[in-house]
């Protein structure tokens, strides 16, 4: 072929992605080892918390299917093995049932880059790799994905965020494989054209149930599975389109966007820059959105001031406009919750739970918490919420709300005529206020052990804390095997 064919049918883009992957130190930082063992942790204890979901449980009801032997991948809370993207899908789902798993707000886009964790999990059981290797390759994919969310927009084109995760899962996952620049730029190639998802998934429409669509949850995973599907294809050397991001119906023209992206991809994805990306990671404290963290934060302070809930006459809920939009204003009916999903997706019923109970965590939203006539009448007569310009705009941009931390205060008047506050603050495991050990430590706790039990919650600790000396990955899904009835009533949605 011609130099000029060969000009002509190159692709920036997957090139300058793939001599990334391959050439890219593997040293991490102090500060980068520990935000990705975070991830670890923090991952794991949202994946056992949601391991009786219904969701789950179809997800393992499908994967139970194709059995593997012992060169399988774990599926995660049981003794069972299958095949690794079958793995991948089945323990991904675990991430998304509550909305508890980190998020990342790049220069144009956000979204879940710890979707991927499961999945590189997987690839690197069934490649039986060490520790170490399983941060880098995490590193690298967190760093695909902040790239990625710098660069591109989801928006005009109306796709999901998923999109752009899978681009983080596929770097990954083949630093776990070590696949060449060639084997790396076909396995993009066959994640970025043949899996396009579409935002529809975010529509807000609910089912005859009153749930939002169950494909929410298997979105971040299914993106994850064709990702690594695509690694192990170009690993036998299946090879993808000629040109999957810079066609004339590539990648980048289905988004849509205006601006070009190359510029900030060369930028973000320079081999001699250290992988440090992780680090910008948000984390959750509370099992709701990002954008109702402060807003709990805030609530939990004000009802630490009242000795008797009965003498709450009112509680008042000011929340920046981003807050305010995406959890009253969309909402069909925010102020009468009838399930799980409307109730996690409803700033005056997340308020009203935590001034109620005190706490907020997965079981504060069973339907039969929510339907509770005492908790309802409440959150009808007393709970008001009101966007609050002050705290955070729209107009202002994302940024701007999300640096200051989607910041909602709260206040309650009790019957006397006093008010006591609960200020707007960046909510734990925002940058501005990360996660300490021990609030990492206390989240696996407080998910696993009632899986797990208190001891064998320990080893896992120990281990994940101790991730880049274990010899082979293997030894971490093996604690990762409960013998826990994951399979029977689900956890009622």
């Amino acid at each position: 072929m011609s130099t000029a064919n060969n000009e002509r049918y190159r692709d920036e883009v997957a090139e300058l992605i793939a001599h990334y992957v391959v050439n890219v130190s593997e040293k991490l930082s102090a500060a980068t080892e520990r935000s990705v063992k975070s991830a670890l942790i923090d991952s794991i204890a949202v994946s056992v918390a949601a391991l009786r979901h219904p969701a789950a449980q179809a997800a393992r009801r499908h994967a139970y299917r194709f059995p593997a032997g012992n060169e399988g991948c774990l599926i995660w809370g049981t003794q069972k093995r299958v095949a690794p993207d079958h793995a991948a899908l089945a323990n991904g789902v675990l991430l998304r049932c509550h909305d508890y798993n980190d998020f990342f707000v790049g220069g144009r886009n956000s979204g879940h880059p710890s979707d991927m964790v499961n999945g590189v999990i997987a690839a690197a059981e069934w490649a039986n790799v060490s520790g170490k290797k399983l941060l880098v390759a995490i590193a690298v994919g967190y760093e695909m994905v902040a790239a990625a969310f710098d660069a591109f927009s989801t928006a005009p084109g109306g796709w999901d965020y998923t999109n752009l995760t899978a681009l983080g899962a596929t770097c990954a996952i083949a630093k776990v494989l070590d696949l060449d620049i060639d084997q790396t730029r076909e396995a993009l190639a066959m994640t970025v054209v043949p899996h396009m998802s579409t935002d529809e998934i975010e529509s807000g429409d609910l089912n005859k149930r009153g749930d939002l669509t169950m494909w929410k949850r298997f979105n971040g995973s299914d993106a994850v599975r064709n990702a690594l599907q695509a690694c192990m294809l170009a690993s036998v050397g299946v090879e993808g389109a000629v040109r999957p991001f810079v066609g004339n119906f590539g990648f980048i023209k289905k988004l849509a966007n205006k601006d070009d992206p190359i510029p900030v991809l060369r930028a973000r994805l320079d081999p001699s820059l250290p992988l440090s990306r992780i680090t910008e990671t948000f984390m959750k404290r509370w099992p709701v959105g990002s954008v109702a963290q402060s807003a709990i934060q805030a609530a939990l302070q004000a009802r630490s001031q009242v000795k008797d809930l009965s003498s709450i006459k009112q509680v008042r809920v000011f929340a920046e406009e981003g807050a305010y939009d995406h959890l009253v204003k969309i909402r069909q009916d925010p102020w009468h919750p009838i399930s799980r999903e409307t109730a996690d997706h409803s700033l005056p019923y997340i308020a009203a739970a935590a001034v109620l109970d005190g706490y907020i965590q997965i079981d504060s939203f069973s339907p039969g918490i929510v339907l509770d006539p005492v908790r309802q009448r409440f959150l009808k007569d007393k709970v008001t919420v009101v966007p609050a310009p002050e705290l955070g705009t729209i107009a202002g941009g994302k940024h701007k709300r999300a640096e200051a931390g989607y910041l909602s205060r709260i206040e309650i008047e009790l019957n006397d005529g006093a008010v006591v506050h609960g200020e707007a603050k960046p909510f734990p495991g925002h940058p501005k206020n990360p996660f300490s050990d021990a609030d990492l430590d206390g989240k696996l706790r407080e998910n696993v052990e009632p899986v797990a039990g208190p001891s064998h919650t320990a080893k896992l600790a120990a281990m994940l804390r101790a991730i880049e000396q274990i010899g082979s990955v293997r030894e971490l899904t093996a604690l990762l095997a409960f013998g826990a009835d994951i399979d029977g009533a689900p956890e009622i949605e």
